[in-house]
């Protein structure tokens, strides 16, 4: 764990130095609540918080984990670090842990925002589950993060990352009410990860439904297939440069 930790300093400490990806992970998410937030105006704060939230964890899930790691992976560091005494499983709970940064600051400019601008309130215990929730459910895309990683070459993960982005978070409801989508568009919407979570999230934000059991199921399943995708990324990565 103390080299983990250590990797996690490390990993933090260069990414901030680099304000193209600090500035827009932190600012982007609470820019575009500013944006389109008044969508949710009527009564549904919570719901908007829960939504952008989300947005800001799967920005620093894509391009920390996916942009990140293809970046690196063929870089002389990441050669040298693979020698040392230390697992793939170690590396990745770095990594881990340096998002986590990253995702706490963001979100807490996304709560400051939400509240402050639009009046979002809810009690202790509800914010908790809701934290939660977020931390649960951002499970899958920051293993597709990892997927897109180590099977992206460094040039195409930047762009490929962010056609994949924009459709998940504006099919997946997470900018808009639900009920703002077309029809035709909104059948295609419930297949969506993202649109499970917001499911999920407007259950726990709102407390206005029950939580949605197929929906966490279809995140649960998810989060199995990108799994494989990035364990056998990763293995295909190994063979191809290091063994």
């Amino acid at each position: 764990m103390r080299l983990a930790v250590v990797h996690a300093r490390t990993e933090t400490a260069q990414l901030a130095r680099y304000p193209a990806y600090a500035v827009p992970t932190l600012a982007f998410p609470a820019i575009v609540m500013l944006l389109f937030g008044s969508r949710f105006e009527h009564g549904e704060p919570e719901r908007m918080l829960a939504g952008f939230a989300a947005m800001a964890l799967l920005t620093v899930t894509f391009f920390q984990f996916g942009v990140g790691i293809a970046t690196a992976r063929t870089t002389p560091w990441e050669t040298y670090l693979r020698t040392l005494p230390a697992s793939a499983t170690t590396r990745l709970a770095g990594r881990v842990l340096s998002a986590l940064v990253f995702a706490a600051i963001t979100v807490g400019v996304v709560a400051v925002v939400g509240t402050a601008v639009y009046g979002a309130s809810m009690p202790a215990w509800r914010f908790a589950a809701l934290a939660l929730a977020l931390l649960v459910g951002c499970v899958p895309f920051a293993l597709l993060g990892v997927a897109f990683g180590y099977w992206l070459p460094p040039r195409a993960a930047l762009p490929i990352a962010n056609l994949v982005f924009l459709p998940l978070a504006i099919g997946g409801a997470l900018w808009a009410r639900p009920d703002g989508i077309p029809h035709g568009a909104d059948v295609a919407s419930q297949t969506l990860p993202t649109r499970s979570w917001m499911e999920v999230l407007d259950s726990v934000a709102t407390g206005d439904h029950p939580l949605p059991l197929h929906h966490a199921a279809a995140l649960a399943g998810w989060s199995a297939v990108f799994f494989a995708a990035a364990w056998l990324g990763y293995r295909r990565d190994e063979g191809e440069r290091f063994t």
